[in-house]
């Protein structure tokens, strides 16, 4: 049965998701299953890449001698980046395809990663921190437009898993850059990782798939469609926005309001983060099984029941159950909203739900910390709450109307 169908009659359109259960799905070719096998390695490899980035960024901001407010601009570079490749990927992707973009994007991004540890003048730096969030952003696009056509072609749901692996190499590149970083040193470090990173993305580069036109987009109603994107982009956006209140505040609001030590101050998000990663490994077996629909309400639902906790929370291990429950809620949300719209609008679809997520994701940042200085901590994570009921709502309605 499909996760999201609708029977209409007259000159209406039959809506259906091609996604199949794992019965009625159709036997995996040799070739489908090498290039699914590419299109992860490709999503670990961009995940790995801003993994080892963030090893770095100490001894990155060290040997350029400058002041936080000035690094802290250099990193908005990045935003700025990832802001222009909305703009050209769409382009991009229509004219040369999504596997040709990747090819590019991909040896740029690395090589970005480790020009940034020779940087030693601050403008110079700025500017490759532009082209990596340019090359970081422009794949994001070309290998999530991968995945959506890895989707339709073997009619099975994938997307959370690509997205656990993007998880796992966020970690893994985190984990490896340190080690290397402590060991052999910034500059060197950065260079064996990208050595090896760059190995297993040409391993698999010549097996993605050779999308062609857009396949189960809807034709009919398109401002309907149009509304639907950008509903969904405003949920990827809080999703986006939780993600980065989790990782930027709940140190802070750890170590303050609820007196937990120092030295735990990362648990907050490390809980968060590995029920994430952990629940989208299972993300596409429950989306077959419960369907498109009900996986968005249930996961809005639970993340606002993990922020209610937190935000409520008088001890700390209350508060970490709290992350954990926000992990699984967030988990599939994203994923999920991606498959939609790259089935309804292609790798428009997936622009128009990205640039409308880095938008409410860059809104919402300087509300939190206004929030907190005039109220409490706490409520930075009820504002979340209150964020995807509205969200999660409208893009069901709009949703349950296409």
């Amino acid at each position: 049965m499909s996760l999201i169908a609708r029977h209409v009659t007259g000159d209406q359109t039959l809506l259906e998701s091609p996604i199949r259960s794992a019965g009625q799905a159709a036997v995996a070719s040799p070739n489908a299953s090498r290039s699914r096998t590419a299109i992860f390695s490709t999503f670990f490899v961009h995940g790995s890449a801003f993994g080892t980035w963030s090893s770095l960024i100490p001894t990155v901001k060290a040997r350029l001698s400058i002041s936080e407010s000035q690094f802290g601009w250099s990193l908005f570079m990045i935003v700025v980046g990832s802001l222009l490749a909305m703009l050209a990927s769409r382009s991009l992707i229509a004219r040369f395809g999504s596997r040709q973009v990747v090819r590019v994007a991909g040896p740029i991004l690395l090589t970005t990663v480790v020009l940034a540890t020779f940087t030693h003048v601050p403008f110079v730096f700025a500017l490759v921190l532009l082209v990596l969030g340019l090359a970081g952003n422009t794949m994001d696009v070309a290998m999530n437009a991968q995945a959506v056509e890895a989707e339709r072609s073997s009619e099975r749901a994938l997307m959370s898993s690509f997205h656990a692996m993007w998880s796992l190499g966020g970690l893994t590149g985190a984990v490896l850059g340190g080690l290397l970083v402590k060991n052999a040193g910034g500059s060197l470090g950065a260079l064996i990782a990208v050595v090896l990173l760059s190995a297993l993305f040409e391993a698999n580069q010549g097996k993605l798939l050779a999308a062609g036109p857009p396949h189960g987009t809807v034709a009919a109603r398109p401002l309907s469609a149009k509304w639907l994107l950008i509903v969904a982009g405003l949920l990827a956006g809080v999703c986006m926005s939780t993600d980065a209140a989790v990782r930027d505040w709940s140190p802070l609001y750890l170590t303050g309001n609820l007196a937990l030590d120092l030295g735990y101050s990362g648990v907050g998000y490390g809980a968060f983060a590995s029920s994430m990663a952990l629940c989208r490994l299972a993300g596409d077996r429950v989306r077959t099984s419960v369907g498109e629909r009900q996986l968005l309400a249930i996961s809005a639902c639970l993340a606002i029941i993990g922020l209610a906790i937190v935000a409520f929370a008088k001890v700390a291990p209350i508060a970490l159950s709290g992350f954990v429950l926000l992990g699984i809620g967030v988990a599939n949300i994203f994923p999920t909203l991606l498959s939609m719209a790259g089935r309804r609008g292609g790798a428009s679809g997936i622009v128009v739900v990205f640039a409308t997520g880095y938008v409410i994701a860059l809104a919402a940042a300087p509300s939190f910390g206004t929030l907190a200085e005039a109220t409490s901590l706490a409520n930075i994570y009820l504002l979340l709450a209150a964020m995807f009921a509205l969200a999660g709502t409208a893009a069901l309605h709009i949703a349950s109307r296409n």
